[in-house]
């Protein structure tokens, strides 16, 4: 498996976050020229898992290097699912929606039973 090229990342889990959210909330203003159907999808998957994320934002998991990692790789997924959107390619984009989707699911469902052990 080939390493990813990441700049330092080391505690900026909450930021790249909310950075996420913010581009969730161009996506959804912008999915107007897609079909009525994608774009309903579109605006439900990315409305839930933003109001999702918001409420986590603030939680110890996100400071670890793991989560920023994974919150790298998040936000550049969603970066490409908005030019995808942007070239007008619904089934690509509804490819990474659904790829991106089921690993929003996972990183909040693991940042929300993150424990933080002190011993």
């Amino acid at each position: 498996m080939t390493e990813k090229k990441r700049p330092n990342i080391v505690g900026k889990g909450p930021t790249l976050l909310r950075e996420m959210i913010d581009v969730f909330n161009e996506i959804q203003e912008s999915s107007a020229g897609l079909s009525d159907e994608l774009a309903a999808k579109i605006s439900a998957v990315l409305g839930e898992k933003g109001a999702a994320l918001e409420k986590v934002v603030k939680m110890a998991y996100l400071k670890t290097v793991k989560a920023g990692e994974i919150a790298w790789d998040l936000k550049e997924e969603t970066l490409n699912l908005k030019e995808t959107i942007a070239a007008g390619d619904e089934g690509k984009a509804t490819e990474i929606l659904g790829k991106l989707d089921g690993e929003l699911d996972g990183f909040i469902h693991k940042i929300k039973t993150f424990v933080v052990r002190m011993t």
